[in-house]
C-alpha cells in the first residue's frame, strides 16, 4: 500500500469530499481522480489527432477552402444579428 502525504489543501479536499458524502474512502477519490485523468488525457489526444489530421489536409489542399466555410456562417449570424434589432 502507497501512502502518500497530500498536503493540507488536497487533504481538505478529499476529507470535504468523504464527508459530503460523496466517496466513502480516500482510495475511492483517488482512483476517480485517476479515472478522470485518463480521460482527459483520451480526449485531449483525440483532439491533437483531428488538429493534425485538419492541418494535414489543408497542407494537401483537399480540405474546403477558408472562405467557403467561413463566409456563409459570418452571412448566417450577421443576418440572425440583423434580424434582432
Amino acid at each position: 500500500m502507497i501512502h502518500a502525504d497530500l498536503g493540507p489543501e488536497l487533504e481538505a479536499i478529499v476529507l470535504d469530499l468523504i464527508e459530503s458524502g460523496k466517496y466513502a474512502s480516500r482510495a475511492q477519490v483517488l482512483r476517480d481522480s485517476e479515472e478522470l485523468r485518463s480521460w482527459r488525457e483520451a480526449k485531449l489526444k483525440a483532439f491533437e489527432d483531428s488538429f493534425a489530421d485538419g492541418i494535414a489536409e489543408a497542407a494537401s489542399e483537399e480540405g474546403e477552402s477558408v472562405e467557403d466555410v467561413f463566409l456563409p456562417l459570418i452571412a448566417k449570424y450577421q443576418a440572425l444579428a440583423d434580424s434582432k434589432k
